[in-house]
């Protein structure tokens, strides 16, 4: 690393993040921009460090601009034979250029048509303080110049009248509440917002805010004590909400306790006044205490105990109670399965396929059970086991639906079985009660990555005689949300499971089965050093992981993907390897512009001719998911209209470029910007039921590190999987037990409930 020397610039800056706060300053992020001539570069970021005595801090907000003068420096941080630039600002003055009265300019942008964020800011900058008096007196002479049109003003008025609040907003602004957080607060208290919030200004918790954001404006801007029984009992609930996005969906009163300790701080309220908060809070449904056998007394959020219990009685109805509509006709399921061998011997030219013992358990095991699992590692089969599930569900006459919680994983049961699949978000938005009959059979695959609240947003979608199959690994990560569904069920003798061992992806002497079957059982498997071999680590320092990485991304970048365990890490981070391999892949003559339609800017989205890509959302109709990996091939020297509709129903887009995604060549439109980022290398959850033929996975020390990281990245390879980096924390990760099954949740203790 290193830096050049500093001088003084004058820079107008776009604030997109604020990575730290405290009493002496803050640290924020946000890329250059040039308000006059209307560029707004992405590609260009900027760190501004900024002392409390230059601004107050409450107004360095995401989304303002501001123009900065101080000492920058830039510091040029080298991987290997690669550098990349960091301008850094220490900031001596600042001017916002971003108006003030945000919350007003934020709420005509979002509720009136024909007034976006520019035309907003423009009536703010007229006229100040006086814009809520001519929206309350409906002044079209005060508002004619930025307004033209009378249908727009109209428009505007009325709109103001039935949900506008120039009381309100002046109440938010007053009290200095950030503003994505009161356009939330308004949007649900609506006319009572000024008496909830007073009432209880950590009712902000419940719109995203943070405690320390919330609490800073409770006690400065609302005169609460630091012993005020409301924060005792708002620190109780934030910690419940960490104790969810840790993944557990209960805690115990002692680890909750500690949590509230660190909140209230300075304040060291005794274990009485939290009790006194917590039986306060149990009144009002605000905490649920039940003493679970094994578990002992535990703590829930009202939602994670209603959802919780509620999935817990309905798989323990599906596993006790039988199917309720018998088959008219007695199925042979052995012979199902022959007659499917069969026809898998001659489509596929294989004389000798045929299912394995474990395959047909499975098959069977999952006909006769209204609720069942299938689990085992990668490459073992699972897909055959549902092609010939399928020909024997066939016979019972009812609907069927396969999904899976991502897009990608859900395009790849379609590739695979043949057969129609959805996300479960989408079978929970577009089926309705009657395509789904009222015995749906619903087969759920890469079950590892179910959460709570999506299996319970599930249940109460299904008939009560439904028929479930659960089909995934639970060695591998678990859901990114909270709870565990696979993890718990499969460590139970009650529910109906099989297991498939018998790897069929590799070739039989292939090590990588191996490798990962000791991964999974806790044991570092023998790795080898010669980077030809199949499972393969380079150990080598910090500094040296990136430059390693590439160069064995080099040797064969058509079929590699390089997996990594963070975003941020600028040794092994997703984001620093990416901007990396732009900087070194990308064909920077041919950049990717696009228009902001409603500001006129001209934004630099950061991609070049050449990068890999991915996409982020799920697009059905043009069969690009959420996962989709695919290269920019050509960016089109200015935008063009598109025909993507048929010849019955014509439908027209902009676009600027053209992509390749998983073969298929697609257009690149201005709305995919948002949905589109750098995938030189990815996240292994990102990668969670994905195969590639080598992956290089770049590790150290970290919290996320841990034995089913290990064990998932690796699986993801069909031919090599390399390590690269710290091999003490890779031994020390698989000797330690997978830290999901340490997750504190209520499932298993409820569906042993009797």
């Amino acid at each position: 690393m290193s830096t050049a020397a500093p001088s003084l610039i004058n820079v107008s800056v776009r604030i997109t993040s604020i990575r730290s706060v405290n009493r002496k300053g803050c640290i924020a992020f946000g890329h250059r921009m040039d308000v006059a001539l209307g560029i707004n570069d992405r590609s260009s970021p900027v760190v501004i460090r900024v002392s409390d005595a230059i601004a107050k801090l409450s107004d360095i907000a995401v989304g303002a601009i501001f123009e900065v003068y101080g000492e920058a420096t830039t510091v040029l941080r080298s991987h290997g034979t690669f550098v990349v630039s960091e301008l850094t600002v220490d900031a001596q003055d600042l001017r916002i250029v971003r108006p003030s009265g945000s919350q007003v300019i934020q709420w005509l942008a979002d509720n009136v048509k024909g007034v976006g964020e520019v035309k907003a800011t423009r009536l703010w900058d007229a006229l100040g303080e006086r814009l809520y008096d001519s929206l309350d007196h409906a002044d079209h002479g005060a508002v004619e110049l930025v307004l033209p049109t009378e249908d727009v003003r109209n428009g505007m008025f009325e709109r103001w009248a039935q949900d506008g609040d120039a009381k309100t907003l002046r109440f938010v602004q007053d009290k200095q509440i950030p503003l994505d957080i009161a356009r939330k607060a308004i949007r649900f208290h609506k006319k009572q917002t000024i008496w909830a919030l007073t009432n209880d200004p950590y009712r902000l918790l419940s719109f995203a805010g943070t405690w320390d954001c919330v609490d800073r404006v409770a006690r400065n801007s609302f005169g609460l004590r630091l012993d005020d029984p409301r924060r005792l009992a708002a620190a109780l609930e934030e910690a419940l909400y960490r104790v969810s996005e840790q993944g557990h969906t209960c805690s115990t009163l002692s680890a909750l306790h500690a949590s509230v300790g660190q909140l209230i701080k300075p304040h060291a309220a005794p274990t009485a006044a939290l009790s006194e908060a917590l039986l306060a809070g149990a009144k009002v449904g605000q905490f649920v205490f039940q003493d679970l056998p094994l578990l002992g007394p535990m703590l829930f959020a009202p939602g994670s105990w209603l959802m919780e219990r509620r999935c817990a009685q309905f798989i323990r109805d599906l596993i006790s109670i039988p199917l309720m509509q018998p088959q008219l006709f007695k199925v042979d399921v052995s012979d199902v399965i022959s007659r499917f061998e069969e026809k898998e011997r001659a489509h596929l030219g294989l004389p000798a396929f045929g299912l394995n013992q474990a395959q047909r358990d499975a098959v069977a095991t999952s006909f006769s059970n209204r609720f069942s699992v299938i689990t085992g590692g990668a490459g073992v089969g699972k897909t055959t086991v549902l092609k010939a599930l399928y020909k024997a569900l066939d016979t019972t006459g009812r609907p069927r639906f396969q999904m899976a919680l991502s897009g990608r994983a859900t395009a790849r049961m379609i590739e695979a079985t043949g057969e129609e699949a959805r996300t479960i978000a989408g079978f929970l938005r577009k089926v309705g009660d009657k395509e789904m009959g009222l015995a749906p059979i619903i087969v759920i695959d890469e079950a590892s990555m179910l959460d709570l609240v999506t299996f319970y947003r599930l249940v109460q979608k299904l008939p009560s005689e439904s028929q479930i199959i659960l089909v995934g690994d639970p060695y591998q990560l678990p859901p990114i949300g909270a709870g565990l569904i696979l993890h718990v069920l499969c460590d139970m003798a009650a529910v109906p499971i099989t297991e498939l061992v018998e790897v069929k992806r590799q070739a039989k002497d292939s090590s990588i089965p191996l490798a990962s079957r000791q991964i999974r059982d806790g044991q570092p498997p023998t790795f080898s050093s010669n980077e030809r071999d199949e499972v393969v680590f380079l150990p080598c320092s910090d500094e040296q992981i990136i430059p390693t990485v590439l160069r064995l991304y080099e040797q064969d970048s058509e079929n590699t993907q390089i997996l990594s365990a963070t975003r941020s890490c600028r040794f092994t981070g997703v984001n620093a390897l990416n901007r990396i391999c732009h900087v070194q892949y990308g064909d920077h003559t041919r950049q990717l512009l696009v228009e902001n339609q409603e500001t006129g800017e001209v934004e630099a989205t950061g991609l070049s001719v050449g990068d890999l890509v991915m996409y982020t959302a799920n697009d059905w109709a043009r069969n690009l998911q959420n996962g989709s990996l695919g290269k920019l091939e050509e960016v089109f020297d200015k935008p063009r209209s598109v025909d993507l509709g048929d010849e019955n129903k014509p439908y027209f887009c902009t676009a600027l470029g053209m992509a390749t995604f998983e073969g298929v060549k697609h257009y690149i439109l201005n709305t995919d910007i948002d949905s589109l980022e750098l995938a030189y290398s990815i996240t292994v959850h990102k990668a969670q039921g994905s195969q590639f033929r080598r992956v290089i996975i770049p590790v150290r020390k970290s919290r996320i590190l841990d034995r089913t990281f290990v064990y998932t990245a690796a699986t993801r390879a069909q031919a090599q999987v390399v390590f690269v980096g710290e091999l003490d924390a890779v031994k020390e990760a698989i000797a330690l037990p997978p830290r999901a099954f340490s997750r504190q949740v209520g499932l298993r203790a409820l569906l042993e409930a009797v």
